[in-house]
């Protein structure tokens, strides 16, 4: 009986993870269609949202993409002059290298 109740808590707990991550995407979604839809700039990715859980998570490189006028190839171009792996997240970034990637994109559009 005691392995019954164990598995049910198990099954609760993996739930609420799986609905858990299922929330995270959605607003990791929501915010690359606002930076899409020009309602975000990356500078309030990068600084003014910094703090908040979604934005933390993305990777730099699909902020990037989620620009109008930078591609695929363009974002990793940026990222490979600043030697920024494709891989890291927002949260991952320093300081500098938040001001550099922002400097590198004023002078790209």
């Amino acid at each position: 009986m005691a392995t019954s109740y164990l598995s049910e808590s198990l099954e609760v707990d993996r739930k609420l993870a799986i609905a858990g991550a299922f929330a995270m995407r959605c607003e990791m979604s929501q915010v690359l269609l606002d930076i899409a839809s020009g309602n975000l700039n990356l500078s309030d990715v990068l600084i003014k949202n910094a703090d908040h859980a979604a934005t933390q998570r993305l990777y730099v490189v699909k902020a990037l993409e989620a620009i109008q006028s930078i591609g695929k190839v363009k974002a990793r171009r940026l990222m490979a002059d600043l030697e920024i792996t494709e891989k890291r997240r927002i949260e991952s970034l320093s300081v500098n290298e938040r001001q550099l990637l922002l400097k590198k994109i004023e002078i790209s559009i």
